[in-house]
């Protein structure tokens, strides 16, 4: 039996980008501290919106 799952999936542990290279430490904690503000900035709209 076959298995038809995508092998988008790679079993390198690493991230990596569309590219294929290795993520920067740097990239990964800019692209943090973006989500986190949007993260608080969509909390906020929904605190005001239900206030």
């Amino acid at each position: 039996m076959s298995d038809d799952t995508s092998d988008d999936y790679s079993a390198n542990r690493s991230p990596a980008s569309r590219s294929g290279k290795p993520i920067s430490l740097r990239t990964l904690r800019r692209a943090t501290r973006w989500e986190t503000f949007a993260l608080l900035v969509v909390l906020l709209a929904v605190v005001f919106a239900f206030s």
